[in-house]
């Protein structure tokens, strides 16, 4: 059996919070001067539930203060934007430029691809109409596989560069954007 003294004591030992030890102790003894026994009260009190509902409230209590103080940052956010857009405007300009070379270097080296695979194709099928020998044709066949496994390696490796730079670009934005949230 456990006595309020020794609550208290453990409680004050567990948690630190003086507050919350004087507010349990008149909590205890509210409930002994209105006729319960100490040994009821304080076997109903749970050491750990106290603990945690205090440290939900605390939670609370600064998600609460956070918030507040995010609400009062708004016109500084308006003004960094206002005052930032000279220099954000053409960094995304630049940066949607970049991008579009990219792919029209992608699109134009698949077209290339596919041009010389139809013309490579083209000239196997006039090799064998015109009675070409077996060789010459196995060297075109061979020479148009060559060159879609180049154009098809250089389209990955471009593609991977592409996927590279978006992740640098994004992860450098989301860097700054959080630098500049924390100050």
């Amino acid at each position: 059996m456990t006595t309020k003294k020794e609550f208290l004591e453990k409680l004050d030992w567990i948690s630190g919070d003086k507050e919350l030890v004087n507010y349990y102790d008149e909590l205890i003894s509210d409930r002994i001067e209105a006729g319960e026994e100490e040994d009821t009260v304080v076997a109903s009190l749970d050491v750990r539930k106290i603990l945690r509902e205090s440290e939900f409230e605390s939670a609370k209590k600064e998600l609460a203060q956070k918030s507040k103080s995010r609400r009062g940052n708004g016109a500084v956010i308006v003004l960094l934007a206002l005052f930032s857009a000279p220099i954000t405007i053409p960094l995304a300009f630049a940066f949607l430029m970049v991008t579009f070379a990219f792919v029209i270097t992608g699109l134009a080296l698949v077209g290339g691809a596919v041009a010389g695979v139809v013309f490579g194709v083209m000239g196997i099928v006039d090799s064998i109409r015109i009675g070409e020998s077996a060789e010459l044709i196995i060297l075109q066949f061979g020479i148009v596989l060559v060159v879609m496994a180049v154009l098809g390696f250089i389209g990955l490796m471009l593609s991977k560069l592409l996927v590279r730079f978006y992740r640098w670009m994004i992860v450098r934005f989301f860097m700054a954007f959080r630098r500049k949230e924390a100050k």
